[in-house]
Parts: structure tokens; C-alpha cells; sequence
């Protein structure tokens, strides 16, 4: 059975969309199947895939119907599959918000897939919404993508707040797959300092893996590719690589370890 990853942060711009489809990418490259949804009604990582976002009307999307199939598609990139989002999302969470069982409803979508994939990587929309949650039920693991800045730490704070809600009644079983330090640039002190004080708070935690700050990453997404598309050979590449390996290792932290 696929293991399936949220890629979460309720603040925005830590490399969340980047992550996922980047990472997505690596995985491919040790034999996985993998599955990306995007969860975000943004839709960034549906067009960074260069897919388009689907027309489906808010009444029969596979949240708000049940007995409707959920189209995954194929990508360009072989062993890459996607599930698009588009800004229809805001309509369905709206229908959904009365739903005795709004929190699950992605977790009933990709239980018929679970078996096809070996990786389910959802991306997450940065707000504390219904998406978000149900991401983190349908999640067997949670990767926190942390921006190297002077509000890390408060943002973190308030996602862990938020796992630790999720653990409690909703998904007990749910995993950290670790805390993932991003747009890091070794010769700015903000960043060796918010990397040290991430490191001293939530001490084996945090990924061994940092994804550097590199140009490279804004531009491959400008051409909707992924780095190892467009810049096999950068920085970025080889970060995301070494991301790829360290998360098939596994979890950094079981269910019911502090967070």
C-alpha cells in the first residue's frame, strides 16, 4: 500500500508547491510510482506540472460525490501520475462544510488508489482550512517545509499545534516525516540562525537534507518543469535528490512522539 505525505505549512511561500512536485519527480527516479495531488485551489502545482486544471463542476467533484471517479492523470514524466486541482475548490469547500463527514472525504477518495502508487504526495494549501485537515486524515505522514526567515519558528509552532489537533480524534496514526529547512543561503545570518534554533528546538526532527536557495527553482517553475527538467545538474537538482533519499528511509518520528 502507497504511503501517503502531506506537504504542509499554513504560511505561505516556504516552498510547499516546489517541494512536491520536485520531490515527486526523485522519487520516480528510485522506481516509484508516485501520485501528486494538488489540494490547493490555487492550482500552482497543476500548472508547475504543465497540466490543466479540470472543469468538473463543484456538484460532481470526487469531494462533494462519492460515485465520482477520481481522474488522476498521466504526466510527462513516467511513473508520475496527477490529480489537479483548480480554483473550483473554494465552491466545493463550501458544499462541503456542512458535511458530517467533511474531514475524510479525501481519505475516501484515495483509498481506492492507495495500491496503485507508491507514494501519495499531497500538496496543501498554506491556511488552516478544510483542505488542510483533510490532507492531514487522509495522511499517513506530514513533511513541513520551514522557510529559513525570521517568523519560522511561530509559523512551525502553530502547524505543530495543528498536527497535534489532527492526532487527537481525527488521525491518531498520523507520522512527522520531518521538518524540511528551505530557501537557505548559507551567507545570510538570519538563515544559519533560524536553522540552528529549528534544529536546537526540534531536535531529531529536522531533515538532514536543506534545499539551498537557488534561482534556478523560480525559473524551472516559470517553464512549468521540474529542476531535474530543467536544470538536472544545479544545486536545487542535487538537493532534491538527497530530499528523495532520505524520505524513502522513512518517517523521522512516530505517531505519539513530541511534536
Amino acid at each position: 500500500m502507497g504511503l501517503a505525505v502531506a506537504i504542509a505549512n499554513q504560511k505561505g511561500g516556504v516552498g510547499k508547491t516546489t517541494t512536491a512536485i520536485n520531490l515527486a519527480h526523485a522519487l520516480t527516479f528510485a522506481g516509484k510510482h508516485v501520485l501528486l495531488v494538488d489540494f490547493d485551489p490555487q492550482a500552482n502545482a497543476t500548472s508547475g506540472i504543465g497540466a490543466l486544471p479540470p472543469t468538473t463542476p463543484p456538484q460532481n467533484h470526487y469531494l462533494v460525490s462519492p460515485e465520482t471517479a477520481v481522474a488522476c492523470q498521466e504526466t510527462r514524466i513516467p511513473q508520475l501520475s496527477l490529480l489537479p486541482a483548480s480554483s473550483g475548490l473554494h465552491a466545493v469547500g463550501r458544499i462541503l462544510s456542512a458535511a458530517p463527514d467533511k474531514e475524510f472525504r479525501l481519505k475516501h477518495a484515495l483509498a481506492a488508489h492507495r495500491e496503485a502508487f507508491d507514494f501519495i504526495l499531497i500538496d496543501c494549501p498554506p491556511s488552516i482550512s478544510l483542505f488542510t485537515s483533510n490532507s492531514l486524515v487522509a495522511a499517513d505522514a506530514v513533511l513541513v517545509p520551514l522557510q529559513c526567515e525570521y517568523f519560522a519558528m511561530e509559523g512551525l509552532a502553530q502547524m505543530m499545534g495543528i498536527i497535534r489537533s489532527i492526532r487527537k480524534g481525527l488521525n491518531p496514526s498520523l507520522s512527522i516525516y520531518g521538518i524540511l529547512l528551505t530557501m537557505f543561503d548559507p551567507s545570510v545570518d538570519i538563515n544559519r540562525e533560524v536553522a540552528a534554533e529549528v534544529r536546537g528546538h526540534f531536535a531529531g526532527e529536522v531533515l538532514n537534507t536543506i534545499i539551498s536557495r537557488d534561482s534556478l527553482l523560480t525559473e524551472s517553475s516559470s517553464h512549468a518543469k521540474t529542476i531535474f527538467e530543467y536544470a538536472p545538474r544545479s544545486r536545487a537538482a542535487f538537493n532534491y535528490a538527497s530530499l528523495a533519499r532520505e524520505v524513502l528511509s522513512g518517517p523521522r518520528k512516530e505517531a505519539g512522539t513530541r511534536v
